[in-house]
């Protein structure tokens, strides 16, 4: 196994299309052809459907992706580490996150920490939620933003706290719930509600969907992940509920404080952190940032 096999399984994995993986890693179509089928007569298994009309991964094919792109970026990073004066220490992170309201809660921490260490060198990776706490476990992650429920047991062995997020309910500016100051479930009873498919739910949130009994609602619609619930909110499709992290504000949008729920925690999941280490100087940074950080129902009600 090289990194070019692995480099052109990741691009066909990516596109499902053999002309366009060869324009990402410029080469011929054939060449990746020819690496595609090299890798699948090592590995002893076959990792794309191909037909004259289309190309579609496998369940082997699909498995394989995280172990390819972990295979894939340390040999990138060991040649790179390798080809460099040795004399600069880099200052490499491993951190994960499940969706783009934990990205961008993750952004001004990396601003600190490239202004702290010069040679600071991230490797983000936003995965559902399972396959992190298991890249996690297996050394390939050294933290994991999320949030996480005061009852929910650790899933890792240490848990650092940055702050609260109110359970709010979500809707459109126009919505007739827009106009409350406070909801219940009285409120949502009726109402179409959107609910994220479990497999990528956080769940700290599906605990607030079960107090809510939204999960009974005979209208309910599924979406694949956060970032399509708030869409089909925004487009007037149904309510839903989601914790209120920081820059998960979105104009376009109304949060409303849910009555009797209580907040949950955004925080970082870690093993034991080693002070000095790259990790610990990360989540000290993240501490000191979301100590202060306002509330998000009164950025809510200021704007």
């Amino acid at each position: 196994m090289n990194t070019t096999q692995l480099e052109c399984f990741l691009a066909v994995a990516e596109t499902l299309n053999f002309s366009k993986a060869a324009s990402m890693v410029n080469i011929s179509q054939p060449a990746v052809s020819h690496q595609i089928s090299s890798l699948e007569a090592e590995l002893g298994v076959r990792l794309f459907l191909r037909t004259n009309k289309s190309v579609q991964l496998t369940k082997e094919g699909l498995s394989f992706i995280g172990d390819a792109e972990t295979i894939f970026r340390t040999a990138m990073n060991s040649i790179h580490r390798l080809s460099t004066n040795a004399s600069e220490k880099k200052q490499a992170l491993a951190v994960g996150v499940h969706n783009q309201f934990e990205l961008d809660t993750l952004v001004p921490i990396l601003e600190i920490m490239g202004k702290i260490y010069p040679s600071f060198e991230p490797e983000v990776t936003m995965m559902p939620f399972k396959s992190l706490d298991n890249l996690l476990e297996e050394n390939k992650l050294q933290l994991i933003f999320a949030i996480k429920a005061d009852d929910e047991i650790p899933k890792a062995e240490c848990f650092t706290s940055l702050c609260d997020c109110p359970v709010m309910l979500i809707c459109r500016k126009d919505d007739a719930l827009a106009k409350k100051q406070d909801v219940g479930i009285d409120d949502i009873n009726g109402r179409r509600v959107i609910l994220i498919k479990r497999h990528k739910c956080p769940d700290a949130a599906m605990s607030g969907y079960m107090k809510l009994g939204m999960p009974n609602n005979s209208n309910v619609l599924l979406a694949d992940g956060c970032e399509a619930a708030f869409a089909m909110a925004k487009a007037g499709l149904g309510i839903t509920a989601f914790p209120m992290m920081p820059y998960m504000y979105d104009d376009e949008l109304e949060y409303l404080p849910i009555g009797g729920l209580p907040p949950v925690t955004l925080g970082i999941y870690s093993k034991k952190l080693i002070k000095g280490e790259p990790a610990f100087e990360f989540v000290l940074n993240a501490k000191k940032f979301y100590k202060n950080y306002p509330n998000p129902i009164d950025k809510t009600k200021n704007v």
